[in-house]
């Protein structure tokens, strides 16, 4: 059951992909008037939206080329109920594909994927911990030349997964 689940997210982001790569080239534009560019880094402070917690952390990415980010998420989930509270840290490193050749302006859209660890301690002793790996879309539109509003879906697999959004402000530093 659960692979063949993997295997349809496989098959929609291949075929997505596709569909956005053959996209037409943007007319006019150089790379250095993009949203996105070779040398550029971002950090995003947000907050996210689930079914069980309201978890907020940061955002780094460093454009190694004009399609191509690496970086890194920290994220912080604290929740209680009835007496019980829990916490949880999630630090993971990330991969990015821009799709920087559709005609969009002010907006940078990317998918990708990321591996983290999930930190988990709760009240009464219980505490474990395990691999995070996970599959993100994202979106940023530039209002600034260097501010955006950004959403983000994770969609996280195993033991901890889950789907939420996360918005946020990115700042090109």
């Amino acid at each position: 059951m659960k692979l063949s689940k993997i295997m349809l997210v496989l098959v929609v982001m291949i075929v997505g992909s596709s569909l956005l790569l053959s996209a037409a080239p943007k007319r006019g534009k150089k790379y250095a008037e993009l949203t996105f560019n070779k040398g550029d880094m971002f950090l995003t402070p947000q907050i996210g939206f689930n079914s069980w917690a309201i978890p907020f952390g940061v955002n780094f990415e460093y454009a190694m080329t004009e399609n191509i980010g690496v970086g890194g998420t920290v994220m912080l989930w604290f929740w209680s109920d009835a007496g019980f509270s829990a916490t949880g840290i999630i630090p993971s490193a990330e991969a990015a594909y821009h799709f920087t050749q559709l005609e969009v302006d002010k907006l940078d859209l990317s998918a990708g994927g990321g591996l983290g660890f999930f930190i988990y301690s709760s009240t009464g002793g219980g505490g474990t911990g395990g691999i995070y790996p996970y599959i993100f879309f994202n979106g940023r539109y530039f209002f600034k030349p260097n501010m955006a509003v950004n959403l983000r879906v994770p969609i996280a697999f195993g033991t901890w997964g889950q789907a939420g959004a996360c918005i946020g402000v990115t700042f090109r530093i």
